[in-house]
């Protein structure tokens, strides 16, 4: 900038103009081209079921034999549809569906939804037990037994896991930035396709939108 202001002044500094230009170029030398960093995750909408725990692998792990149910259900963008599967064992078909959230919020949704599961499910056992001390529990219209309501309760599979309203796990991953939803009967099989899932759940084939590896 000094050598510019000069020139402007003193058309006898023309040669200083070829000096302080040719002076600049030699020192200047374009920067190399940073190495391209490896992304990682698949796009959600390319997602297949079968790459974290396919029918064929929910079937072994909950002794039975599942079959993919086609998920139509419309889904946020960013979000990879359900995986979505019946279950027959012993006869009888039960339902089971496990999701990913894998968005840049996740995390923050995740904390949310735990707080949220935690407060209902406490609201639940308590309408519960005023209606049973009123005595006004009482059968559905297909004869079933209502029965009281389980409690939240914290699992051990990934970083984060609650086990809620009887009915549901959700979990944080502690590989990939996602949380996970597992819906299926019974407290100690859904924590067993919980855990199968978050083994096999990585930050290389988490459904997201590819992302660089982030450095250890």
């Amino acid at each position: 900038m000094r050598c510019t202001r000069f020139l402007a002044f003193s058309l006898a500094a023309l040669g200083g103009l070829v000096a302080c230009d040719s002076g600049s170029a030699g020192t200047t030398k374009p920067k190399a081209d940073e190495p391209l960093k490896k992304l990682a995750g698949v796009y959600p909408d390319k997602f297949q079921c079968d790459s974290i725990v396919s029918a064929h692998d929910l079937g072994e792990l909950l002794g039975g034999v599942a079959r993919d149910l086609d998920s139509a259900s419309s889904v946020p963008r960013g979000i990879a549809h359900p995986c979505t599967y019946e279950l027959t064992a012993n006869g009888a078909a039960e339902y089971w569906t496990y999701d990913f959230d894998c968005r840049d919020n996740a995390k923050q949704n995740a904390e949310k939804l735990f707080e949220q599961y935690k407060t209902g499910s406490s609201d639940m056992i308590e309408q519960y037990d005023a209606l049973a001390d009123a005595g006004q529990v009482k059968a559905t219209d297909a004869g079933v037994a209502i029965t009281r309501p389980e409690p939240a309760a914290e699992v051990d599979v990934g970083a984060k896991g609650l086990d809620h309203h009887g009915q549901a796990i959700l979990f944080l991953d502690d590989d990939a930035p996602c949380y996970v939803r597992v819906v299926g009967p019974g407290a100690s099989r859904r924590l067993a396709v919980a855990q199968a899932i978050a083994k096999k759940l990585t930050f290389a084939n988490a459904p997201m939108t590819p992302r660089p590896i982030p450095s250890k």
